[in-house]
């Protein structure tokens, strides 16, 4: 009888232990790394997230550009006039890096200010995407 037992728990051990492997590699895509947060997020020239945090809703656009530096992007709208500045893009550790992960895609942080037609911020999107 024990050697039943033991049989039967082999069985539903072996496919159970391979399941929550494979869950858990699952749940690691576009997981955030606690190692190494900012592991997938590529940056501005001189862009840090402490000076992105300087930034409020009274700064112009000069303001944004003295304190955090030159943008990744600069998106103009020219139905509406609005000026997006974007500091982070997601994709850095497949396209910069040369160290070989087993998942090259982990959450990233993203850092934009978007400004109106007469040059005030009307949102600063800060915070981490999972995409």
């Amino acid at each position: 009888m024990k050697t039943v037992y033991k049989i039967s728990a082999l069985i539903l051990l072996i496919p159970t232990v391979c399941i929550l492997f494979i869950l858990g590699r699952i749940s690691l895509i576009e997981g955030y790394n606690i190692f190494e947060p900012y592991i997938d997020t590529e940056f501005g020239e001189n862009y840090t997230p402490e000076k992105f945090e300087l930034i409020n809703k009274e700064f112009t656009e000069e303001e944004v550009l003295k304190t955090v530096g030159k943008p990744l992007f600069i998106h103009r709208d020219t139905l509406t006039g609005e000026i997006e500045l974007t500091y982070t893009n997601d994709g850095f550790l497949r396209r910069k890096s040369n160290r070989n992960y087993d998942i090259e895609d982990f959450a990233w942080y993203r850092s934009s200010v978007h400004f109106d037609s007469i040059g005030k911020i009307i949102r600063i999107d800060k915070g981490w995407s999972y995409d």
